[in-house]
Parts: C-alpha cells; structure tokens; sequence
C-alpha cells in the first residue's frame, strides 16, 4: 500500500473518518476518547504495515517491546553501571540482532565466505535468503533515539505502551520516514486534537506537490535512469550526464515528494512530522547539502553518532574522524553493498576537507571576507560544486555495483560515443528544469520569505483539474519509492 494509489485514498478515508467524527461521536469523555483513538490509529499503522507482509508486524513489534521495557529500566534505576549495561543492550539489540541481521547478514556472510576461498578455506556463514521488512532502518533508529536521550535525561521514559507504540509505529513516516525523535512526537499524543484546528489548505498543498513529485517526474523519469545505469557502456557522455542528472532527480523527487505526502497525512490527523527537505540542490557545498538532504537522518547521525564520539569536544584528529565516521555510518545506513560504504566515504571525506578547510580560514585569515559583488559571482560557481559532488558520486549510489560505477563515471568524464535516443532529452529535460523552477521558487518562498496568497474558492475550484492534469501525466502502473529498500 503506497500513498499515490486509490487503496491508500480508501484506506486513510476510513482513517479520517473514523478517528475525527465516529470515534468522537462515540465517545464524549476526553481523556477516553483520546486513549481510543491512539488505540485505532496503532491499530491501523499495523494493518497498513503489514500489508506488504504479515510478518514484519512481529518484528516492530519485538523493537517496540524491547526498548520500551529497557528505557523504563534506564529511567528507573539511579545505577550508572546499571544503566549503561542496558543501553549497550538496547543498541546490540537494535543495530546488531535486528537491524544488522536482517539488512546486514547477507553482505557480511557473502564478502566473509568469498574472504575464505580465497585463502584457502570452506564457506562458514550459510546463506540465508532473508526479506528485508519495509522501513527497518527507519524505525530502529527512530526507537533507538527514544532509549539514547531517556539515557541521556533528555526526556522520562514513556509509561503508555500504547503511545510509544504509536511513536515507533506511526503509518504516515513509518516505512520512508522522515525519521521521528520520540521527544518531538510523543508530547503531541499528550494534547488533544480538534478538527478546527487543522490546515485543510496546507496539507492538501504537500500532498498535491509530493504527488506532482514523485508520480508526474520521477515516475515518469525512472525508466530512463534505469535503462542508463544498467548498461552504461551503450551509451554517449551526453546520455550519461543525462542519467545521472536524472538519477538525482528521481531520488530527489521520489524521496522528499515521500515525506510531502507523509507530512500531509500526519497534519491531517493533528500531528506535525519534521522537515526533512530544504531545496538541497541550492547547496553551495557538500556540508550545506547535508543540512538540506534527508535533514532527520543527517539529524539523527549529529546527535547520536557524532555528539556521541565527542563531536568537536576532543582533540584535532579525533574531531575530524568523528566528522568523516559520521557520513561513513550515514551511508553504512542506506544498505548492505560496497557502492554505500564507498559513497559514503566519499561524502565524509568531502565534509572532512570542507571542516579543515573552514578551520584554516578562521586560524590564518580570520578578517578575510568576499565583498558583495565578488561573492554574487562566486555563489553559482559553489553552487555548481557542490551539485557537480552530488551527481557524480551519486552514480556510486545508485548503480548496482563499484564496477559499473566506475564505467559510468569514466563515461561522463572520458568522451565516448554511443546511444542517446530522442525521448530520453524529450521527458528527461523538461523533469530537471521543472526541480530548478521548484527549488527557484521555494527559495523565494522559505530563503526570502516571499509569499503567494491565492484565494480560497480560486485554489479549491481549481483543484478537480490539477487532479485531471495529474491523471493525464501519470504513468501507468506502480513504481515503489525509493527509500522502501532502505
């Protein structure tokens, strides 16, 4: 069940429904009303997870129970030993016997057997054909920052179940994210909910564009990414240029138009979800993209990976590790293959140049600054820097391996000749121009704070042929997201 589909419509109609007129009709008592309605809306987050498989629910299941009962241990005891004895627990637990195991074990056992025959010894991991449950990264790390700051005395431990349940388990960011701290969502299962107080208008706003993104481009745009990056070699440095500015776009419009149309679902039901997008491709360098791509997982890894290798609390070369460790782990996190944990590297080591280089200005030319008019002519060239780090090394990302990876780049960067069939400039070209437009007007919008006031009955009497025009531009078939593999 995805969300542009009409059995997710059905679904989350019946969710509205009933949880702001049958529900409250039901029940007048408050406090009563609302534990119900936290029940019904944890009841309906299993059934939309488990519709891709029954058993997956199990295994959320198993996290929940596990750091539930282990932060209350936590909370409770005044035994700094104690303590940290469950933490440890709660992170071997998490990121070894559940996340590790089941998005993990295949590549270690496979790279660990092939390590063996090559010196001379017999296979010594079996294989086992494991199904990687949708979203497993995303909820592990999300209730592993509950048992993290309740550690930390960031916040108590929550005593309802039911409503930490809810927080791990939360349908619209559950199985893409965006990732949610137990500290930003578990106060707003506290307050009660009034319809009244909905943005009707905004939220059907985020879910039009996460539409428009991930249906009309990427959708669209994918199978042209797909045909590039499978067989590169066929193909001319243009097409591959074409491919990978197509790739980021696909990714991008797949991912954040994910999070819009999350962000929607959860502002209708009176929750609110983080940004996680700021028009990354604005980026003037690869730190900045970060602060803009993906912004909970860059989040998430600050807090609880750097911060707790000391961050820039420790000595120079230790501080510039932590900074290249944290991206390493950032691209460990998007799957079991040596094409992550060589992007991610990568992409640390970008960050660790950056921070060096940021060092060096503020030690030997601290009163050096760009006038105005040098630094308007400096601003595309940042600009085209960092997308230029973004696209190319993003070939590593999405190709299916490092040999292929390096076929396509040499391509973009070593003239070849080859295929680029007319179509492919046809619906790839006009794609990027749409995300440049879109990134120029959200700069306006939340960098300049400009503002489009559109009235009402203009804004809803036009939203029958946005759907229209949608349904024209929509291809056929479904394409799962992106980041459910993750």
């Amino acid at each position: 069940m995805i969300f542009p589909t009409l059995e997710f419509f059905l679904f989350f109609a019946f969710v509205f429904v009933t949880h702001w007129y049958i529900l409250p009709a039901l029940i007048p008592e408050p406090k009563l009303r609302k534990s119900l309605i936290h029940i019904f809306l944890l009841i309906m987050s299993y059934i939309f997870y488990m519709s891709w498989n029954w058993k997956f629910g199990g295994l959320i299941l198993l996290s929940t129970v596990i750091d539930f009962f282990l932060a209350d241990q936590i909370f409770e005891s005044k035994n700094q030993g104690f303590r940290k004895k469950m933490i440890v627990i709660s992170l071997v637990l998490n990121l070894v016997f559940i996340l590790g195991f089941f998005k993990y074990y295949g590549f270690l056992s496979e790279n660990l057997n092939a390590l063996l025959h090559t010196l001379g010894f017999q296979s010594l991991f079996p294989v086992l054909k494991i199904v990687l449950p949708v979203g497993i990264s995303f909820y592990t790390f999300q209730s592993l920052s509950y048992t993290i700051d309740v550690y930390r005395g960031a916040i108590p431990s929550e005593k309802n179940f039911i409503r930490f349940a809810l927080f791990v388990s939360f349908f619209p960011q559950l199985v893409a994210g965006p990732i949610v701290t137990a500290k930003s969502f578990l106060p707003q299962l506290q307050t009660e909910k009034k319809i009244e107080d909905i943005p009707f208008r905004k939220a059907i706003r985020y879910f039009l564009m996460g539409y428009f993104k991930k249906v009309v481009l990427s959708d669209n745009i994918s199978p042209i990414a797909d045909l590039i990056f499978k067989n590169p070699d066929a193909y001319s440095t243009e097409a591959l240029w074409l491919g990978a500015f197509l790739f980021w776009v696909q990714v991008y419009c797949d991912f954040s138009g994910y999070t819009d149309m999350a962000y929607s679902a959860a502002l209708l039901l009176g929750y609110e979800l983080p940004e996680n997008f700021r028009m990354p491709y604005i980026s003037q360098s690869v730190t900045e993209h970060w602060r803009r791509w993906h912004i909970t997982l860059s989040t998430w890894l600050r807090d609880y990976v750097y911060i707790s290798l000391g961050g820039n609390r420790v000595g120079l070369f230790r501080h510039r590790f932590n900074v290249w460790f944290t991206m390493f782990v950032g691209g460990i996190w998007h799957g079991a293959n040596w094409t992550f944990l060589i992007w991610g590297s990568i992409q640390g080591g970008f960050l660790l140049i950056e921070s060096v280089l940021k060092e060096w200005k503020a030690k030997w030319f601290p009163s050096f600054t760009i006038s105005d008019s040098w630094d308007k002519w400096l601003t595309p060239v940042r600009v085209l820097y960092a997308s230029t780090v973004a696209v190319t090394f993003g070939v590593i990302f999405r190709s299916a391996n490092i040999e292929s990876a390096l076929k396509m780049i040499h391509g973009m960067y070593v003239y070849q000749s080859g295929e680029l069939r007319p179509y492919m400039l046809k619906q790839g070209i006009p794609a990027i121009l749409c995300v440049i437009i879109g990134h120029y007007i959200g700069w306006l919008l939340y960098e300049k704070g400009k503002e489009i006031k559109i009235p009402a009955w203009l804004e809803f009497s036009l939203y029958p042929l946005i759907a229209f025009c949608f349904a024209i531009l929509s291809p056929d078939g479904e394409i799962p997201f992106i980041y459910f593999d993750f």
